[in-house]
């Protein structure tokens, strides 16, 4: 059977509001869905690796060729491209850190990318799944912020999963986490509140559509 699968990224545990959006996301999807199972890769207790040579030449050496270790890293690849592609649906949710995506998330994601196997040709099997991105930024980056295009998260993924085959993405951010907690920054802590209520009704709406 095929399933929901989640992305987590945050290592802030209760604190982290990405975290508290892919589960309201999880939770209303499985109340309109009871039959579909959730599958999880948190990357904060179970990284990915970044990318090494030995991962990268696996590809390029024929099986009977590859030492143990090109074997291990390369079947590891491949378990991570399965374990997506034989999803249903795909929910994302990950901080924003210095205006860009964590490093974890960048590496499973190149781990991932593999020409022949998952790639933007004739291997794009993200085709017809949904795609739900929840970002938590600890500023703001909308039209009125004054620097929108300071958000390079959110078309970086938008383009990764749209080059695999997706074409269904939504991507929801809430804005000005910080506030209350960086000085400075206290007169915006209704704004922040009203982000997150909207990113979280975003959420359960999208939730219960797809």
């Amino acid at each position: 059977m095929s399933y929901l699968f989640h992305i987590d990224v945050s290592p802030n545990g209760d604190y982290s509001y990405s975290k508290k959006l892919g589960a309201k996301f999880v939770e209303t999807y499985k109340t309109a869905n009871p039959d579909v199972p959730v599958v999880v890769r948190d990357l904060n207790t179970n990284p990915a690796p970044h990318l090494t040579g030995e991962a990268i030449t696996a590809f390029y050496t024929s099986e009977e060729s590859r030492s143990p270790a090109q074997a291990e890293k390369a079947k590891y690849r491949l378990d991570l491209i399965k374990e997506i592609v034989d999803a249903k649906a795909i929910v994302v949710s990950t901080p924003m850190w210095n205006w860009s995506t964590p490093s974890v998330l960048k590496a499973y994601l190149d781990q991932i990318i593999l020409p022949g196997v998952l790639d933007p040709y004739s291997n794009a099997k993200l085709a017809g799944k949904p795609i739900s991105i929840y970002i938590a930024a600890g500023g703001g980056y909308t039209e009125g912020s004054g620097h929108p295009e300071s958000d390079f998260e959110s078309n970086y993924l938008k383009l990764i999963f749209s080059k695999l085959g997706a074409t269904d993405i939504t991507i929801t951010r809430a804005e000005l986490t910080l506030a209350g907690v960086v000085p400075g920054m206290e007169s915006l802590v209704d704004a922040k509140k009203a982000s997150f209520d909207a990113a979280e009704a975003a959420a359960i709406a999208r939730a219960q559509s797809i």
